[in-house]
């Protein structure tokens, strides 16, 4: 397990010279580091000296070497994993976002909320969100949070409201028309 070659046993098809070129190519930093310690380990540096040199764990240098005798050169990068894949289809996202554009029938205020949406996932598609995911899934799909301005009870009618605004007196002389 802990058996790496070394020096020109690692990477027999891969010089320093290459490796040493592509470590100056490189803009991102974590390949940056995984190129260096097999620069390290080309020039017959222990698991020990690399992780000293690079401040990695000795397992974490290990790990690197082993992906760069299996995988070559290409293991500087990272695979792409995937996640899991999404519980709507394409198609049913698409419905989803015609429905939500017409904003719900119910409520008056014509926005939506997330217990609104994840009721309508679940009627049309039989789909159970988390409601935290619908906001996540609102969000990528454009949508924003707003929120109707709330009005007091009491606060008076756009009338009430004109009547009692005063124009300034210094109007009266510009105008020629007394503040009402």
């Amino acid at each position: 397990m802990w058996e790496l070659p070394k020096g020109e046993d690692f990477l027999p098809k891969t010089s320093i010279e290459q490796l040493r070129t592509a470590y100056a190519a490189e803009p991102r930093t974590k390949p940056k580091l995984r190129l260096l310690c097999a620069i390290h380990r080309k020039e017959g540096k222990s698991l020990d000296q690399i992780a000293d040199l690079t401040n990695l764990k000795r397992r974490t240098v290990h790990e690197t070497l082993r992906r760069f005798n299996e995988r070559g050169l290409a293991a500087k990068d990272s695979i792409k994993q995937d996640g899991r894949p999404p519980k709507l289809s394409l198609e049913q996202r698409k419905k989803l976002l015609r429905k939500l554009a017409h904003g719900p029938t119910y409520n008056k205020s014509g926005l939506w909320t997330t217990k609104e949406v994840r009721e309508l996932i679940r009627r049309e598609f039989g789909i159970v969100y988390n409601p935290a995911y619908v906001w996540e899934l609102l969000m990528a799909a454009g949508f924003s949070i707003q929120r109707p301005r709330p009005r007091h009870y009491k606060a008076p009618s756009q009338e009430e409201v004109a009547h009692f605004k005063k124009r300034p007196l210094c109007w009266q002389g510009i105008t020629g028309r007394k503040a009402t």
